[in-house]
């Protein structure tokens, strides 16, 4: 008997769409071509009209008041004007990091990646993040700065103390506690208002953190001056030695 040979099925081809496709040459470098020009000419016209705080030449027993790290360090120092410095410095750096590692692990979907905000809920749901994130980081920096504590101090941490609790409850749980609260309350908020999935939830929590160091990155570069207090930036006069 012979066998009966089963039908040869070729491989399906896949059409692609040209349309979803462009060169590098000239759309991409074109586009990047005239963002360096914008960012060159802010730079002359900030060369131009804004006065360099240039002081005396650098003098290693002479401090500087204010003493302020690069800008792209200035929103960890001023977590280290609220919080522990082993949290602010070394704790909190890591764990961001970590988790920004961590979103393509949880975030597994295929559909729509590299899609600026992913789906039509996006947008919407970054105004909220970014709005609700700078609300709490404004409020808890004035409330950290202006709250009275007694004995002329004033924060949260002092304040506890005042009240007999150990100070790492005010420099270390407080802290952690109210980091790990503003992006899980917003995460929940997020779920029920908008009823999103994950890759929404991950918009939502990538604005908390953008946002949180662009308010603490301004604050610390504009609106602290002498001994780190703080002020407006018209207040603020150029550093000097003590």
């Amino acid at each position: 008997m012979s066998q009966e040979q089963l039908p040869v099925t070729e491989p399906e081809q896949v059409i692609e769409d040209p349309g979803e496709k462009v060169h590098v040459w000239p759309h991409l470098v074109s586009i990047e071509l005239v963002g360096a020009l914008i960012f060159t000419l802010l730079l002359i016209l900030m060369a131009i009209f804004v006065k360099a705080p240039l002081v005396d030449l650098a003098n290693p027993e002479v401090t500087p008041n204010p003493s302020k790290a690069p800008w792209y360090f200035l929103g960890l120092q001023e977590l280290l004007l609220h919080m522990h410095p082993a949290l602010a410095g070394v704790i909190v750096p890591t764990a961001v990091l970590v988790l920004l590692a961590a979103i393509p692990y949880i975030d597994t979907k295929r559909a729509g990646t590299g899609v600026w905000f992913y789906s039509p809920k996006g947008i919407p749901i970054t105004i909220f993040s970014a709005i609700y994130t700078t609300v709490w980081n404004v409020s808890l920096i004035l409330i950290d700065e202006y709250l009275p504590a007694g004995d002329g101090s004033t924060g949260i941490a002092p304040l506890l103390i005042s009240w007999g609790l150990p100070p790492a409850v005010g420099y270390v749980f407080v802290p952690a506690a109210l980091m790990i609260f503003i992006p899980w309350s917003l995460a929940v908020i997020v779920k029920r208002r908008w009823d999103a999935d994950t890759r929404e939830l991950m918009i939502a929590l990538y604005t908390f953190f953008l946002a949180s160091f662009i308010v603490l990155t301004i604050i610390g570069t504009g609106f602290r001056g002498h001994g780190m207090k703080l002020m407006w930036p018209w207040q603020i006069e150029p550093p000097i030695g003590h």
